[in-house]
């Protein structure tokens, strides 16, 4: 018997566009997502951030054991977009692949990785809501904690180099990137509010 063919991810095309992509931050609200699906732009959620845009174009979720905690999840959901990984088992899970495209590049944690996904569509404007990458209020995400198995954020402090990486190759690409969290520890881009980005 063959092997199954794993898809591997197409470069999205939303040239001219604004794209949000959507984090995990504990910053994160329902009206904030509210606003963006309003606003009818491209949108990239990452993780756990589906349940609270299940219309968005895009889930990225970059670890194996997050799909393999919350694929059958996604697949049972009302979330129709697109669903892209960095792990080539996520396929089991209707994911495409990154692994081995040419003209993808990675920066280490999710969020970073779906900022990137949105800069390589070659859009006028990325806008970045949720990524707080700090604890906000004492939490880690607007979700609960994720289950055992799963790191809850152990490699936070990474993620600034990670971000300063994707936000130069941004530069590179001369795609504009706002960051529009409500709270975050990130530096390295031009900030904004949502509304005023939107």
């Amino acid at each position: 018997m063959a092997a199954a063919r794993i898809p591997r991810a197409a470069r999205p095309d939303w040239r001219g566009r604004t794209v949000v992509c959507i984090a995990s931050g504990p910053s994160l609200t329902e009206g904030d997502c509210e606003l963006v699906r309003a606003s009818g732009h491209p949108t990239v959620v990452t993780n756990t951030t589906f349940r609270l845009a299940p219309w968005a174009s895009v889930l990225f979720a970059m670890d194996m054991k997050w799909w393999q905690a919350h694929g059958q999840e996604v697949v049972e959901s009302a979330f129709a977009g697109r669903k892209v990984s960095t792990a080539y088992g996520a396929h089991k899970y209707g994911a495409e692949t990154t692994y081995g495209v040419g003209w993808w590049r990675g920066f280490g944690n999710s969020g970073a990785c779906a900022l990137s996904f949105a800069v390589e569509g070659r859009p006028d404007k990325v806008l970045m809501l949720g990524y707080d990458c700090q604890e906000t209020g004492g939490r880690k995400h607007w979700h609960a904690d994720h289950g055992p198995g799963l790191s809850n954020a152990r490699s936070m402090p990474q993620w600034p180099r990670a971000f300063k990486d994707a936000a130069a190759h941004a530069r590179g690409r001369k795609v504009r990137v706002v960051n529009v969290s409500r709270e975050t520890s990130l530096t390295c881009f031009d900030r904004g509010t949502l509304e005023a980005e939107l």
